[in-house]
């Protein structure tokens, strides 16, 4: 049997990993609105901690539906292929039962989707592909803003592990009776068996396979924006890594592409400590993203 859903108030499950809830004012949305926020969550990320993104686009679009992908940092990076992809379905089928439109410019739908952490990034550019399943290898998933909290980091894995380790530990540590430098010691034991693994059969790394992918000309439009938001202090995500990988999508081609640095802000953190600059950004860069049309 499927694995039930968690609970998750104010939500309906749509599945046991995506979560919908219908906007807070029914009058449509107005054009210089999106008609749908998408988020996906950082890996192990609770519903508690992950309504608080989904209330405060619901504060700046109360007229906007607010779907929500939950994921395990496990399933980010171990999870086959083809299960990643079909687990992110029920978004395409709720926002998308018909292709709406090629090169994000759907006449219908006004998306803005918005990533947390790598397995954020990794679970969007599965619903990437999830779309083009769908509706055909010649469309691409339509929407204005793609908003990248704390991701992407390094893609070099031996420079990584360290970092990603780390963010397993977090989101487990609460599991195990033993210290935290312990857990996190068996998850780079883990990490580095399945990175050996990976190589032993030739598969792609979910890291390097989201980055490809969520830059891949035929598979995201190059009329949508993106906004990358990030800090020098967190300890996940290198900034150096984020500022590199920016300057790369630059080169790209997109409409817009922008970033916005936070003072002191830890991992996923940046809205906690520095809410107004945070969500002004945000809409700043989706007004922007509007207007360019």
């Amino acid at each position: 049997m499927p694995p039930k859903p968690i609970p998750f108030p104010g939500f309906t499950p749509l599945s046991d990993r995506i979560y919908l809830r219908n906007a807070t004012n029914t009058n449509p949305p107005p054009l210089s609105h999106p008609t749908t926020i998408i988020i996906f969550g950082w890996g192990d990320g609770m519903p508690k901690h992950v309504s608080k993104y989904a209330d405060g686009f619901a504060d700046l679009y109360p007229s906007t539906r607010i779907l929500v992908a939950i994921s395990k940092t496990l399933q980010a990076s171990n999870q086959p292929l083809p299960e990643r992809v079909s687990a992110m379905m029920p978004i395409i089928d709720t926002v998308f039962p018909t292709p709406t439109g090629d090169g994000g410019n759907s006449p219908k739908e006004r998306v803005l989707m918005h990533a947390m952490s790598n397995t954020g990034g990794i679970f969007i550019a599965a619903a990437m592909v999830a779309y083009q399943e769908r509706h055909g290898k010649d469309k691409t998933l339509p929407h204005k803003l793609l908003v990248c909290d704390s991701t992407p980091g390094g893609l070099v894995f031996s420079a990584q592990v360290g970092r990603w380790s780390r963010a397993m530990a977090v989101g487990t540590a609460k599991m195990f009776p033993w210290p935290f430098i312990v857990t996190q010691a068996l998850w780079w034991v883990f990490l580095w068996g399945n990175y050996l693994l990976e190589r032993v059969r030739g598969s792609e790394p979910s890291g390097v396979w989201a980055n490809r992918i969520m830059n891949e000309e035929g598979v995201t439009s190059r009329d949508s924006w993106r906004l990358y938001l990030y800090s020098k202090e967190d300890e996940i995500i290198g900034y150096e890594d984020l500022e590199e990988n920016v300057a790369g999508v630059k080169r790209l081609g997109y409409r817009g592409v922008e970033t916005e640095l936070f003072e002191g802000s830890p991992h996923v953190g940046h809205m906690r400590l520095h809410s107004e600059q945070y969500w002004s950004r945000i809409k700043a860069c989706w007004d922007a993203a509007i207007a360019a049309e």
